[in-house]
This record gives structure tokens, sequence and C-alpha cells, in this order.
């Protein structure tokens, strides 16, 4: 009988944790996608930066996903993916390494995406004027490639690598909320 309370108030929970917000509509890149509860849009041109609510004063880093655009003419959904796998990401990220690779449909347009972990240093997002605020970390990302027409759509996703776990679902979540126009 303790299990019917308990299953119904996790399906709340969940339900809670996981509504999903007004579409926001990118106009010069032709996309809309859907934030969940809580977390703020920004739209700069053709991208949209979506940030997770911020966990406090220990909150190091901004959880966010970037969304873009590139001309997608003349190369194969394939060819691009490969390119930021194995050229372009090992090249930018210290000590770049794929942990999981995929493919999906989302909302009818083939994706592929990724999953890595690197190394970085930046500033703290809660730093002050007072004192080094300079922080390194092991970060790891959730990349998206989805192809329509002429264009790529670029989705990166960031966040600490031991709350990864705890962001996976809700970046991706919101990744398939994406609608090309």
């Amino acid at each position: 009988m303790i299990r019917i309370p308990f299953l119904l108030s996790l399906t709340i929970i969940s339900l809670t944790v996981f509504a999903q917000s007004t579409p926001c509509r990118n106009v010069e890149g032709r996309y809309s996608i859907t934030a969940l509860s809580g977390w703020t849009v920004r739209v700069s041109g053709s991208e949209s930066f979506v940030y997770a609510p911020e966990d406090g004063n220990m909150d190091s880093w901004s959880e966010k996903l970037d969304f873009s655009t590139a001309d997608g003419e003349d190369i194969a959904l394939e060819d691009a993916f490969d390119f930021y796998i194995n050229t372009d990401f090992p090249e930018a990220y210290g000590k770049f390494k794929l942990v999981a690779k995929g493919d999906e449909k989302i909302n009818g347009l083939e994706a592929k995406w990724a999953t890595f972990t690197f190394s970085a240093t930046g500033q703290a997002s809660n730093a002050t004027s007072a004192g080094d605020s300079t922080i390194s970390a092991t970060l790891q990302a959730i990349f998206y490639v989805i192809k329509k027409d002429n264009s790529l759509y670029l989705v990166n996703g960031v966040t600490e690598k031991s709350l990864f776990p705890k962001f996976d679902l809700p970046f991706r979540t919101i990744i398939r909320t994406f609608r090309a126009e």
C-alpha cells in the first residue's frame, strides 16, 4: 500500500522538475526550442543560450546549452559530425576523450550526438573582484549535430563531469524540443 503513494509522489516530482515553459523562437537562426521551467533562454543573433537555474554560491560553472547554426551546404551529416569529433574538438579541448556517441531523430530530423570529457580553466561564474577566481576542472559535454536542407544546427551542453548525470536528462529533454523552420 505504501508503494502507490510513493510512486505517485515520484511521478509528480518528475513532472514538476521537467515541466517545460513556452517555446522560444530564434528568428535569425530559424529554429525554436523550449526550455524547462526555471531555465533561462537568451538569444543573440542566430545563437541561443539556455542556462540552468543556479545552484547557489558554490556553483562554479554555469551549466548551459548553446544552440548555433552553420552552413551545411555540400556536407553530409556524418561528415560534419566526424569533423567535430575527430578533428575540431580534440584540437580545441585539452584532454578530449569521447565517452559515447549515437544517432537519433529530433522532430523528424536526423541527428548525431556525442558525450565527451575535457579539461578546462576559466573564471568562476560566481567570481568577485577580490582574489583569484580562476578555476580548473574536468568537464563533460553533450554535443548534437542536426541537419536540415543546407543548414547545420549545433548544440553543446557543458557541466562539471561529476554533475553530468544530473544534467544529462534535462539537456536532452530541451534538445529534443528543437524544431527547425
